[in-house]
C-alpha cells in the first residue's frame, strides 16, 4: 500500500518518518504510535509520586510516635511499680548493692521467722509492731561466741541470742547466735523468693517506719557481755546441780529444724509446749495426757513392716518429762521432752515423734498407731532427723 506525504503529496516509503521531499515529519498521531508524554504529564506524575510518598512517610512517622508513646509508657508505668528494689520479682546484682539498710534487715528477719523460729518469730513481731532496734557492732559475745565483722562485712545484733551478718557486697547474710548451730549461710538471691510476697511498697514504708538501726557502743558491748557472764554463770552453777538434759534453747532448736523438716517431707508439724492443749492424733492419742495417764500400754516395735503382735512386744516405760537430769540415767525409762505430729488426709493417718532420753541418751520414736489398746513405737528410720536431735541434745 502506496503511503503519501500529508505535507507535499508526494509518494514515500511505509517505514519512512520523514518525508524525502520537503523533510516534514510524517508519523500520523491516528497511526497507533505512542507518542511521547508531554511535560506536563511528566511534572503531573511526580507530583502524584510526591505526594504518594509523603503520605506513607507520615503513616510511618506516626506509627512509630504510637509506638514510642506506648513504650515511655510502659517505662514509666514500671518505674512506679518498681519503687521497692526487686519488685518485678527478679533481684540483680546491681540492685543488690543499692538496697537500703532497713529492707536487708527486714528481709534478713523474714527470712530467718520463717527458717529459723521462735527467737526470730519474736524480732519479727517487733518488726511488724514497729518496736524493734538492732545495733550494729564490729564484734558482740552471743554467750559463750564471740562474733567479729571482717572482710568488710557488717554485724546487726538482734539481741544478746541472735544476730546476723551481711557480707560486703550484700550477697551472703550469714546468721549466728549463742549457739553454733544457729551459723547459718544463705545467698540473698536465694532468699529474696523466699519473702518476696511480703515485698510490697506499702510493707517497706512500714518497715522504714518500724525499724531503727543505730551503731552500738562498745561499753554497751561490754556490759552486754558482763551480764551475759553472770548469767552463764549462774546457768553453769544451775547446771552442776541439776544436770539438765534438755534446756529450752535446745527445744526452740529442734521446732526449727522439724519446721525445715516438715517442709522437706511435705508435711506440718505441730509440736506440744508445756500448758497448752493436748496434741490430738487422728488415732484418737492425747499427748502428753495419755503418757502422764498412762492411758495404753507403749510396745516397743523393730519398726518391720512384719512386726509381730503387739501382745507379744516388749511394754515400755514412758514419761513426759522435759526437766530430764543425769539423775533419770539410771531408769529404764523414755524421758519425752518433745512431741511433734502430723495428721495426714486420711482417717486415723498421722505421724507422731516422741523425742526422748533413754539411759541418758537421745532417742526418737515414732509412733504410727492406727486403732487397738496400745501405742507401738519404734526408734525413727530416718538418719537425718535421728543425727539432727542427736547434735541438738549434745549440744548443751
Amino acid at each position: 500500500m502506496n503511503k503519501f506525504c500529508p505535507h507535499c503529496g508526494k509518494p514515500i516509503k511505509p517505514t519512512d518518518r520523514f518525508c524525502s521531499h520537503c523533510g516534514k515529519t510524517v508519523i500520523s498521531s491516528k497511526s497507533g504510535k505512542q507518542s511521547m508524554p508531554k511535560r506536563s504529564e511528566i511534572h503531573s506524575n511526580k507530583l502524584k509520586s510526591q505526594k504518594r510518598n509523603i503520605i506513607i512517610g507520615a503513616i510511618i512517622a506516626i506509627f512509630v510516635l504510637i509506638l514510642g508513646g506506648w513504650g515511655l509508657y510502659q517505662h514509666g508505668r514500671n518505674s512506679v511499680e518498681s519503687t521497692v528494689i526487686g519488685g518485678n520479682g527478679r533481684l540483680t546484682n546491681a540492685e543488690i548493692k543499692k538496697i537500703p539498710r532497713k529492707q536487708l534487715a527486714a528481709w534478713a528477719i523474714l527470712y530467718a521467722d520463717k527458717k529459723y523460729g521462735k527467737k526470730w518469730g519474736e524480732a519479727a513481731d517487733d518488726l511488724r509492731s514497729g518496736h524493734l532496734t538492732i545495733k550494729s557492732y564490729s564484734k558482740y559475745r552471743f554467750g559463750d561466741y564471740e562474733i567479729s565483722a571482717t572482710d568488710g562485712s557488717t554485724l546487726y545484733v538482734i539481741n544478746d541470742q541472735v544476730g546476723y551478718l551481711f557480707s560486703k557486697d550484700n550477697k551472703e547474710i550469714t546468721y549466728v547466735g549463742n549457739k553454733s548451730s544457729y551459723s547459718n549461710r544463705s545467698v540473698l538471691s536465694q532468699i529474696y523468693p523466699e519473702i518476696k510476697s511480703e515485698n510490697t511498697e506499702k510493707n517497706v514504708n512500714i518497715w522504714n517506719d518500724n525499724l531503727s538501726i543505730v551503731d552500738g557502743k562498745a561499753d554497751d558491748n561490754d556490759e552486754d557481755a558482763r551480764k551475759q557472764s553472770s548469767k552463764a554463770r549462774t546457768k553453769s552453777k544451775q547446771s552442776t546441780s541439776e544436770d539438765r538434759l534438755w534446756s529450752s534453747t535446745q527445744n526452740d532448736e529442734l521446732i526449727s529444724y522439724m519446721d525445715e523438716f516438715g517442709e522437706k517431707m511435705h508435711q506440718s508439724y505441730e509440736h506440744y509446749t508445756d500448758g497448752e492443749d493436748d496434741i490430738v492424733t487422728l488415732a484418737g492419742e492425747h499427748f502428753p495426757s495419755d503418757i502422764n495417764k498412762n492411758t495404753y500400754p507403749f510396745k516397743l516395735s523393730s519398726g518391720d513392716h512384719d512386726s509381730r503382735d503387739p501382745k507379744d512386744m516388749d511394754s515400755i516405760k514412758v514419761k513426759w518429762n522435759p526437766q530430764v537430769t543425769s539423775k533419770d540415767n539410771d531408769s529404764d525409762t523414755y524421758n519425752v521432752v518433745a512431741i511433734f505430729n502430723h495428721n495426714g488426709k486420711s482417717e486415723e493417718d498421722h505421724i507422731t515423734y516422741l523425742f526422748c532420753f533413754y539411759h541418758g541418751e537421745p532417742v526418737a520414736l515414732v509412733d504410727q498407731t492406727t486403732n487397738g489398746g496400745y501405742v507401738v513405737v519404734h526408734p525413727t528410720a530416718n538418719q537425718d532427723l535421728t543425727s539432727h536431735f542427736e547434735e541438738i541434745a549434745n549440744n548443751d
